[in-house]
């Protein structure tokens, strides 16, 4: 059964204003875009698929949302506390003073930092979805979309995530299997100078909802 979420809303956490679809029933989220500069996209599990504990008292939704309780990101990757959180994959892009792009992971022992390029695409895949070998045949899928697109448009970047690249629903990037478990949205955020776009498209409603948010920026001083 899927988690019931709510349409991108702006809440003020911190000294930002944030703007996310929200998960109804723990409160958090898993992409997330804030005024002073700074967007986060959580993904479920770190290197390997875990052993999950039968219960975790803090969700790893309200982990992304504490992002935007620190003016310093660097702050946020030392004092955040991850006792009794589930294994996750934080991806930072930080526009404070320039733009940084973060990989924060989590395996439920240890924090482990890398600061990646900016001027380079980049593809992650859930680890508690898809094992190894499903994760690089979906970075093969990247990489030949990557030779057929020498520009990157929100459009077309937005069509990788919505068509079928494969004949394996199960594994596809947009994922439906037999047990009920299914992508149920897409949400892109595209900056340009003027602040963010997000755009969310609820696939439950037969792709018909979908919502376009100017978010205005502003950095740091």
């Amino acid at each position: 059964m899927a988690r019931q979420t709510l349409p991108p809303l702006e809440e003020k956490i911190g000294s930002s204003k944030v703007t996310f679809p929200k998960d109804k029933e723990a409160g958090g989220t898993w992409i997330a875009a804030g005024n002073r500069g700074r967007i986060c996209c959580l993904l479920n599990g770190a290197f390997e698929k875990h052993q999950r504990k039968p219960f975790y008292p803090k969700s790893r939704g309200k982990v992304v949302l504490e992002a935007y309780q620190h003016e310093n990101i660097n702050d946020f990757f030392q004092l955040v506390s991850l006792q009794d959180v589930e294994s996750f994959t934080l991806i930072i892009s930080d526009f404070s003073y320039k733009q940084r792009l973060f990989e924060f992971r989590w395996d439920e022992k240890e924090k482990h930092l890398k600061e990646l390029e900016t001027d380079k695409p980049h593809l992650w895949s859930s680890a508690t979805l898809y094992n190894q070998q499903v994760r690089n045949q979906r970075e093969n899928w990247f990489v030949d979309w990557l030779k057929n697109h020498n520009q990157y448009t929100a459009e077309n970047i937005f069509d990788f995530h919505t068509f079928s690249h494969g004949e394996d629903p199960t594994n596809d990037v947009v994922m439906n299997r037999h047990n009920g478990l299914k992508t149920v949205s897409i949400t892109q955020i595209e900056f340009d100078s003027a602040g963010f776009n997000m755009h969310y498209v609820d696939l439950l409603e037969n792709q018909k909802k979908a919502i376009t948010k100017k978010i205005n920026r502003n950095l740091y001083a």
